[in-house]
């Protein structure tokens, strides 16, 4: 959405949203929030389908690349802080977990949630704990999807391949560097 600093582009914001728009009612999981660029897309939509929106995020930057620019924005402003501003400048109403991704995967019981899409860290490591934490609470017929499946972020596009290798799963690709698994059949 225009007017809200992110990485998110209007093609994949589109993409997104049309990724909430196929759910009435339910959880859809959005990891990784920052400024609120991203959940701009989908929220409205899940808003208006009846959908809880859940957005993860503890606010503290990332260990990949991005760690510099994280940190230098975090010395100068209070991101969360941001993020809950932009969303009621929006009318979004969405529930914060400000808290670590494993942690808030932690409060939701398995085949529990509809979506989730995974936007935090970047490196290897974090991603494939991310799946890991995250897939088991993707309910039967839900969609575990993410952003930055690009040459900029190698590791990540390792770890999200090597994880659908092992469970027989189909990497789908969105625009530009959105990623979605479905099943192999």
């Amino acid at each position: 959405m225009r007017g809200i600093d992110g990485f998110f582009t209007e093609d994949e914001g589109r993409w997104y949203a049309r990724l909430a728009r196929g759910l009435r009612g339910g959880v859809f999981v959005e990891v990784g929030s920052w400024k609120g660029r991203s959940t701009s897309f989908v929220g409205p939509v899940c808003n208006a389908n009846g959908t809880r929106l859940v957005c993860v995020d503890h606010w503290k930057g990332s260990d990949d690349k991005l760690r510099e620019h994280y940190e230098t924005t975090l010395a100068v402003e209070d991101v969360e802080a941001t993020f809950r501003e932009n969303m009621r400048a929006l009318g979004i109403t969405v529930e914060v977990l400000a808290e670590p991704s494993l942690v808030a995967a932690a409060r939701f019981e398995d085949a529990s949630v509809d979506r989730v899409f995974l936007d935090g860290s970047h490196d290897g490591p974090s991603v494939l704990a991310d799946l890991r934490a995250w897939s088991p609470k993707v309910r039967a017929g839900g969609v575990l999807a993410g952003h930055d499946y690009d040459v900029k972020h190698p590791d990540l596009c390792e770890v999200v391949d090597a994880f659908a290798r092992e469970r027989g799963l189909v990497v789908r690709r969105g625009p530009r560097s959105v990623w979605a698994y479905g099943t192999a059949t």
